[in-house]
């Protein structure tokens, strides 16, 4: 597909992602990644026009689809879901994006691959210790501490800066409540969570 026809085809993409409908793939050539990575998270991008998924990781690559904001169940807004496959900077590849099924099923939003901005991807952390690198064998820089009322430090994921296979490199905070500031801290982190409802086994 010529750039030409990719930006004609935003407008019905938009209406589509508008109105909670299944977003087709589009016929576009997508940059492969620096690094492979595999988990599955979430957009967390504030804009109502959806989040952009590009052909390449820079931000002046070309739009090929627009995932939609979040919807509402059961009260609770729950956003679009997708696999991570790769990563290059501060960008993510993505495929096969569709709202979870939390009661009301799933339903497929872009069945393509492509590219978005990593600081606008949530994921869940259930192993909380970050290191140096991503392995378990690397250094630790540091972990949840007991706090001073008998409550342990969680973290609170700020932004992720890159991937590789199962863990992200992340910048974020070691908290005791979620809006109070806490102890920064930069580095990698496993045991990655795609639900936005509960845990992963």
């Amino acid at each position: 597909m010529t750039r030409m026809t990719a930006a004609r085809s935003l407008p019905i993409l938009a209406t589509l992602a508008a109105l909670g409908a299944t977003v087709p793939s589009v016929a576009a050539e997508v940059a492969p990644p620096a690094d492979r990575c595999d988990f599955r998270a979430w957009s967390k991008d504030p804009d109502p026009a959806g989040l952009d998924v590009r052909t390449a990781p820079r931000a002046d690559a070309t739009v090929i689809a627009r995932l939609p904001p979040p919807r509402v169940v059961d009260g609770e807004k729950l956003a679009v879901e997708f696999h991570v496959l790769g990563g290059t900077g501060g960008w993510l590849l993505i495929e096969k994006a569709e709202y979870g099924d939390y009661g009301t099923g799933a339903k497929k939003v872009f069945s393509g691959r492509g590219w978005v901005a990593a600081s606008l991807v949530d994921v869940g952390v259930q192993d909380e210790k970050v290191r140096v690198g991503p392995t378990t064998g690397a250094s630790l820089v540091d972990e949840p501490h007991p706090a001073g009322d008998g409550n342990d430090e969680f973290l609170s994921l700020g932004r992720i800066l890159g991937c590789r296979d199962h863990w992200i490199e992340m910048e974020g905070e070691f908290r005791v409540e979620q809006k109070k500031p806490g102890r920064p801290v930069r580095g990698w982190v496993t045991g990655l969570c795609g639900n936005q409802v509960t845990t992963c086994n």
